[in-house]
C-alpha cells in the first residue's frame, strides 16, 4: 500500500448517482473501486475480494447498518482505513463507530479533497500508547476519544468519577488526560486515587490560564487540541527513548 495506484477500496451506497460519481473520482485519482449498494452486497464483496479502503454511508437501507459493513471488513482485513459518510452525524454515531475502530467521518455532500487526503493516510493499528481520557460532557470525550485515537494512541474513555476509577484499575495506562468539565474537588480526588493506582503522567485540562492548579496532576494545559497532542507526543517520546 505504498501508493493510490495498489489501494482497492469498496464505496458502499445506496444512491446510484452517488455511487457513479465518487467512484469515477477516486478512480482518476488511481485508486481501484468496486460498489455495492445493499449490506448483503457489500459484505458479499468483502468476503470474496480484499480491500484497503472502505467508503460506507452509514445509513444505506435502514438507520445506522452501515456498521454492519464496518465490522464484516474489520474482520476481512483489521488495518483497511474505513470512513463514513453520513447526512446527519450524532453523538451516538460518532460513538458508536468509536467502538467500530472507524477512521473518520464526511458529512455528505463530501468533501472530495478531504476524502482524498484520509483515504491517502497510511492506517497504523499498533497503539502509540494507551491513554486514559475522562471527561464529563459527553461531546468533548467524543472528539477527544476520535482526536487520540487517529493519532495512533489507544484510548479509553470513561465518562464520570466511579467509571474513571473503575478503568484505572484495570491499569496498563501510560498517561492520563483529565477534562476540563471535571469539577475541581472531584479532579482533585481523582488525580489522588490514580497516584494510588497508576506512576503515569496525568495532564490536568484547565478552563483557563489563572484556574487554580490540581495538586499532583503533572501538567496543566488548556484543552486545546494542538497543544494537548504534542505535549502527549512528548510525553510519549521521552518514555520510549
Amino acid at each position: 500500500m505504498a501508493n493510490t495506484a495498489t489501494k482497492d477500496v469498496l464505496f458502499v451506497d445506496d444512491e446510484p448517482s452517488i455511487r457513479v460519481s465518487l467512484s469515477v473520482i477516486l478512480q482518476k485519482r488511481g485508486f481501484r473501486v468496486q460498489t455495492a449498494a445493499t449490506v448483503p452486497e457489500a459484505i458479499n464483496q468483502i468476503q470474496s475480494s480484499r480491500f484497503d479502503v472502505l467508503v460506507c454511508d452509514l445509513s444505506i437501507s435502514k438507520p445506522d447498518d452501515g456498521y454492519e459493513v464496518v465490522d464484516a471488513m474489520r474482520l476481512a482485513n483489521p488495518q483497511a482505513v474505513i470512513l463514513m459518510l453520513t447526512g446527519y452525524p450524532s453523538v451516538e454515531s460518532a460513538l458508536e463507530g468509536i467502538e467500530r475502530k472507524v477512521d473518520g467521518y464526511l458529512v455528505k455532500p463530501a468533501d472530495v479533497e478531504k476524502l482524498i487526503a484520509v483515504l491517502n493516510r497510511e492506517p497504523s493499528r499498533r497503539p502509540r500508547a494507551r491513554i486514559l481520557s475522562v471527561s464529563y460532557d459527553e461531546v468533548l470525550l467524543r472528539t477527544r476519544h476520535m482526536l487520540l485515537e487517529r493519532e495512533g494512541y489507544d484510548v479509553v474513555s470513561a465518562a464520570g468519577f466511579a467509571a474513571s476509577f473503575a478503568k484505572c484499575k484495570e491499569g496498563g495506562f501510560d498517561l492520563f488526560v483529565l477534562g476540563h468539565s471535571i469539577p475541581p474537588q472531584e479532579k482533585r480526588t481523582m488525580v489522588e486515587e490514580f497516584r494510588r493506582t497508576c506512576p503515569a503522567p496525568i495532564i490536568s485540562l484547565r478552563r483557563h490560564v489563572g484556574e487554580q492548579r490540581v495538586v499532583h496532576a503533572d501538567y496543566h494545559i488548556e484543552p486545546d487540541p494542538e497543544p494537548l497532542l504534542r505535549l502527549i507526543s512528548d510525553l510519549i517520546s521521552r518514555k520510549v527513548s
